[in-house]
């Protein structure tokens, strides 16, 4: 009862223990909540809407990777941006060139990651006939959404990070028809964690805050989506190569050469 009667005192003066608190809570808040993949993850919704039930096909002899077609009018361009004079200027933030980048980076990537089949895997263009025994990658881009870089180096929380959707077909060529291997839809956003505390409300520098953030934008932009949409769709076009027996996937879902 004599230690309740007298408490430890505290070595900070009281103004101290004030301003610390909110630092604190920082601390606390985040110490308790967990980010999958980093505090600036995207995660990636595959929905599969067909896929080959037959008997088993025959092994292509290589990989034919299209553009993904993309409809400027399904294109959301970031209004904080598109007014700067430097994109004025290239027209880099115009509807048509921001879906032209989100194909060449989603096409490289996919290339990338299918080329550790072993297969050939070739980039062609749209008016390119595919040639039989070949594996064909097409599909469409149904939205494409840069989001609002401001808001993302302002607010942060996720707020003002970029969405993708896309449908993807995979077909396998041969002498005599187009066989449907695989259809699927995917759908890239901010994961349901992502976020920071907004510093300012602690007192923070909001600065430091910026300049923090604006490092990580790029993970945060419609490209970095694009890529991982790429990720997502060589995982589903690999189990259905693999459902053939073309290939053969560890537990990982990585390819054993």
């Amino acid at each position: 009862m004599k230690a309740l009667r007298n408490p430890i005192r505290f070595c900070l003066p009281t103004k101290d223990i004030a301003r610390t608190l909110p630092a604190l809570a920082i601390v606390l808040f985040v110490g308790s909540t967990s980010f999958a993949g980093g505090p600036l993850a995207a995660k990636v919704t595959v929905t599969s809407l067909q896929s080959y039930s037959g008997s088993p096909l025959p092994k292509p002899d290589k990989i034919l990777v299209y553009d993904l077609v993309a409809d400027s009018s399904e294109v959301q361009v970031d209004a904080s941006q598109k007014i700067r004079p430097r994109h004025i200027l290239t027209g880099d933030e115009k509807p048509e060139a921001i879906a032209h980048k989100a194909q060449s980076v989603f096409s490289a990537e996919l290339q990338k990651k299918l080329a550790k089949t072993g297969f050939s895997v070739q980039h062609v263009t749209a008016d390119t006939a595919p040639s039989d025994n070949s594996l064909v990658v097409q599909g469409t881009f149904l939205a494409l959404r840069q989001g609002m870089k401001t808001e993302r180096v302002v607010v942060g929380m996720g707020t003002g990070s970029a969405a993708l959707q896309a449908k993807v077909d995979v077909r396998l060529k041969t002498p005599t028809e187009m066989v449907l291997l695989s259809q699927f839809q995917t759908e890239t956003t901010k994961a349901k964690n992502v976020g920071a505390v907004v510093p300012a409300a602690a007192g923070l520098n909001p600065a430091a805050v910026a300049a923090k953030s604006t490092i990580t934008d790029r993970k945060k932009t419609l490209n970095a989506y694009a890529s991982k949409t790429a990720d997502a769709s060589a995982d589903e076009i690999l189990k259905a190569m693999a459902g053939q027996g073309w290939i053969k996937l560890n537990d990982k879902g990585d390819v054993i050469p």
